[in-house]
């Protein structure tokens, strides 16, 4: 199995303590660095390959990037 480039856009859903759900797209890279930062947080934060275009772009992502 090949590995999935680092820019491949993901869909990222996060989950928070109360039930508000948030649906997103970013890069794979972004997305995993942001559920890094928000897990210890009591936010579940998954990501998977379901991504489509009517997703909106995940808000301020330059804040995830190195």
């Amino acid at each position: 199995m090949t590995a999935l480039p680092e820019t491949e856009e993901v869909h990222v859903r996060l989950r928070f303590p109360g039930g508000m759900i948030l649906d997103y797209r970013t890069e794979r890279a972004i997305a995993e660095r942001l559920a890094a930062h928000l897990r210890p947080h009591r936010i579940e934060v998954t990501i998977d390959g379901f991504r489509t275009d009517r997703l909106p772009p995940l808000p301020c992502a330059e804040l995830w990037t190195d």
